[in-house]
């Protein structure tokens, strides 16, 4: 397992609606493509050059394209549902000058090699109003970033604790495990999210909340698997179009031989 580091990846999400929207336009263009090979291959009566990049090119992103805005509609969901307060346990404002504070903290407690590099990091520019911080069961919206708190999968914590000094802060470590061509590497992090002076009730709320979620007290998200249950069920039919397609063109070669 590895540890500290340069962040070269981060498990936040941001603007989903837009991602959704790429997504989509990915989708249509491979399936297009698709179609277009197919009609070159009719029109010529057999199959091409042309036709087979097409078809070739276009199969992985007509089968993850759809997967993919399935998966970043959901999380325009999930931001709404969070901000009308559905399984709130906290939220607060830090204000501006807060943020700045904790973002100069941050930067030279990675610096010094103090703290490694944090999850989440502010823009450049902090609104005048400040950001927001809302805590569900099991996530966390900072600003314009989410972040799933799950004991299991890809991204998970393994522990949270509030760090004292001259701006509040709840830190929770991490564990993001990516899979690359020689196997899959798990990389030990730092989530750290600022609290506002204002919101020490709800802080502790939070940290006691996901204190227990770690030792296994509580469930987080009880319908954890019911949601995976429903992709699934999404996905074989996606995945049955494919294998028509599939059936389709060979048959379509077949009688262009």
């Amino acid at each position: 397992m590895q540890r500290g580091g340069a962040k070269v990846f981060s498990a936040g999400i941001r603007n989903p609606g837009l991602s959704f929207l790429i997504c989509v336009v990915i989708t249509l263009a491979a399936l297009g493509s698709i179609a277009f090979g197919v009609i070159e291959m009719q029109m010529a009566g057999r199959e091409t050059l042309g036709s087979g990049l097409k078809i070739g090119l276009a199969i992985l992103p007509a089968i993850i394209g759809p997967l993919m805005a399935w998966n970043f509609w959901w999380g325009t969901k999930v931001f709404a549902s969070i901000q009308r307060g559905e399984n709130v346990i906290g939220r607060w404002t830090v204000t501006a000058a807060e943020v700045a504070e904790f973002a100069d903290i941050d930067k030279v407690g990675s610096a010094q090699g103090s703290a490694v590099p944090n999850e989440w990091s502010p823009s450049r520019e902090t609104p005048p109003s400040g950001i927001e911080v809302i805590f569900a069961k099991d996530a966390v919206l900072v600003g314009d970033t989410y972040f799933a708190l799950s004991i299991t999968g890809p991204f998970r914590f393994t522990s949270v604790r509030m760090l004292s000094g001259r701006q509040q802060t709840i830190a929770f470590e991490t564990l993001l495990t990516l899979a690359n061509r020689f196997g899959a590497r798990t990389t030990a992090g730092e989530l750290r999210i600022p609290v506002s002076r204002a919101a020490c009730a709800d802080a502790g709320r939070v940290v006691t909340h996901f204190s227990c979620v770690a030792a296994r007290e509580i469930a987080a998200n009880p319908d954890f698997y019911r949601s995976r249950i429903r992709f699934g069920m999404l996905a074989a039919p996606v995945c049955f179009a494919v294998a028509a397609l599939g059936f389709v063109l060979r048959s379509i070669l077949g009688g262009s031989e």
